[in-house]
């Protein structure tokens, strides 16, 4: 439907058009989830991987927001040290930091265990290292982890925050969709999680808008 320029549905919800306005403050994601019940042959040479069983509060959070900042990853900023400890001191939830072969930090991969099942919580490169095929190694080696521990599948999710072609390298490490959805968070940017320059590629909407506003 084309929508006229300068118009809204004036209601949060406005099913005779199909969209559906949110209040401010608030982000919308498009969700994919994804699962590999098999492992990939020849994937990627896999980097090497050191499990942190005990991370520091502040590096990891660090670490964390380098990576996520640009998509908006929030939970480790909102974790007390108190609470990042106890979560990784569980066996269930795993903590990875890759490394290139000069032994140099590259990024970093969370997974958790429940019954039979792995899902992959956070994956990420430091911004300044995308574009070297070092993404794939990254997969490589957190999935020779993963499976080692002979899930019957692995899991996670997506959304339209990350990068566009993100559906494309997960399915190239043999993940395929099996369910679509929608998710509404609070904009951490707003809140205070996130600076309020993080992520520029998605909107920073504060003021409800009002019918008429221009």
């Amino acid at each position: 439907m084309l929508v006229t320029e300068g118009t809204l549905p004036d209601e949060v919800t406005d099913l005779a058009s199909g969209y559906r306005r949110v209040p401010a403050g608030k982000i919308v994601n498009a969700v994919t989830w994804m699962e590999a019940r098999s492992p990939v042959s020849n994937l990627a040479k896999p980097l090497p991987m050191t499990r942190i069983t005990n991370p520091d509060c502040t590096s990891y959070r660090a670490i964390f927001v380098e990576i996520g900042a640009p998509w908006l990853w929030d939970r480790a900023p909102e974790m007390s040290d108190a609470e990042i400890a106890a979560h990784f001191a569980d066996p269930r939830h795993h903590l990875y930091y890759g490394h290139d072969e000069s032994g140099d930090h590259v990024g970093m991969v969370e997974f958790s265990m429940a019954d039979d099942e792995i899902e992959i919580t956070y994956f990420g490169l430091f911004p300044t290292l995308t574009g070297r095929g070092l993404g794939k190694r990254l997969m490589a080696g957190a999935l020779d982890q993963a499976w080692r521990l002979k899930p019957r599948r692995i899991w996670l999710h997506t959304s339209s925050i990350d990068h566009h072609s993100v559906i494309g390298f997960y399915r190239a490490c043999g993940f395929e969709a099996f369910a679509a959805g929608f998710e509404i968070t609070d904009d951490p940017r707003i809140k205070g999680t996130l600076p309020r320059d993080a992520a520029p590629q998605i909107p920073l909407i504060e003021t409800e808008w009002a019918p008429g506003a221009r």
